[in-house]
């Protein structure tokens, strides 16, 4: 039977986002499983540079005190599935990157995240955080379906 013990999800802070946190706690529930939600940003304080880089990037930019923020919206999300105490954390970096570097980190056996952005233009010219963490990841990743979120 296939068993998860270390699970790790990715937010924005979305709606789509949080239906991944929530789907990730309803998993770590009951597999009795460790959740760690983490929220990647980038510290750009020069807005002509922001404003680029999230027109080309999927990342949204946060500074680390947004991310926290985020953070305790998606904690918030995954007590309301019956997951009292997930860890959370974040990292400056792509959110991609971010989220390989964190499940190799803790030896994580499952990192859960939403399709958002699979079927767009601009993420099949740049490639996506969902496509490019099921590419790269050496452990499963569940693709969580976020259209109706």
């Amino acid at each position: 039977m296939i068993s998860y013990s270390q699970i790790v999800v990715g937010t924005d802070g979305s709606d789509s986002s949080l239906k991944a946190v929530k789907t990730a706690a309803s998993l770590a529930r009951v597999y009795a499983a460790e959740l760690t939600i983490v929220c990647a940003y980038f510290g750009d304080s020069d807005p002509i540079t922001a404003k680029a880089h999230s027109e080309f990037h999927a990342t949204p930019i946060f500074t680390e005190e947004t991310a926290t923020e985020i953070l305790a919206e998606a904690a918030q999300a995954a007590q309301s599935e019956g997951f009292d105490a997930p860890k959370t954390i974040t990292k400056s970096g792509s959110a991609a990157a971010v989220l390989l570097h964190v499940a190799e980190e803790i030896s994580a056996d499952l990192l859960v995240v939403g399709n958002r952005g699979l079927d767009s233009l601009l993420g099949r010219l740049l490639g996506n955080i969902p496509g490019e963490v099921s590419r790269r990841a050496d452990i499963d990743v569940m693709l969580v379906n976020t259209a109706e979120a």
